[in-house]
């Protein structure tokens, strides 16, 4: 399959076959491309949990319009965006540069300095703020996620809706101040065939200036 053919392939699943289950590996494989994926500063925003209760699915099922990919899936991650560790003065962005190229503890300090200041200058430091920036960074991760799924033949459906946040983070029992859940992506294989793809031509949608 190319990637074009990848990309044809992947929808936006409803109905999921609820017999099929996917591979371990396979499903390692798509964890290994969230993993991969680039995001601003390289501090990699996103949190991944792999949700296997059945009874919490059921609530969570409950708590996003009861679509009825989260119960139906094979797969089910909850992709969170995380808030705390990417405040300034966060032992999680210290550890994040301390992983990076070997630095004397000046040249350390300068490049955690000059990201702290980066995130205080253009991202803002409240957590509405950090939610924002952190949020588009998971989208990245989700798309290479879907993406590797569908060139091993599997079907997502990247779910936003749900009536209460605070309902959706209390069923998980996370705090938003730490982390807001940004995706929920079920995982699995197609019940139906996808109808083509509804899309616009390039000539509507690229600008080109010369």
């Amino acid at each position: 399959m190319t990637f074009k053919e990848t990309l044809s392939f992947r929808h936006a699943c409803k109905i999921f076959d609820e017999n099929k289950k996917i591979s371990d590996s396979d499903f390692l494989e798509i964890m290994e491309a969230a993993r991969l994926s680039p995001s601003s500063l390289g501090l990699q925003h996103w949190e991944f949990w792999l949700i296997k209760n059945k009874e919490l699915k059921a609530k969570l099922r409950k708590a996003c319009w009861n679509q009825v990919q989260l119960t139906s899936c094979s797969h089910l991650v909850v992709v969170f965006a995380r808030i705390k560790d990417l405040k300034p003065g966060s032992e999680y962005i210290q550890d994040e540069i301390s992983r990076r190229v070997d630095k004397t503890s000046e040249q350390h300090a300068a490049y955690v300095a000059k990201v702290e200041n980066f995130i205080k200058s253009n991202v803002g430091t409240s957590d509405l703020e950090i939610f924002a920036w952190s949020k588009a960074q998971t989208f990245l991760a989700v798309q290479n996620m879907m993406s590797m799924a569908a060139t091993l033949g599997i079907d997502s459906c990247p779910i936003e809706g749900w009536d209460d946040e605070n309902e959706v983070q209390e069923i998980l029992g996370v705090d938003k101040s730490d982390k807001r859940v940004a995706v929920i992506m079920p995982f699995g294989y197609r019940v139906n065939e996808q109808k083509s793809k509804n899309r616009r031509s390039l000539d509507e949608i690229l600008k080109v200036i010369e």
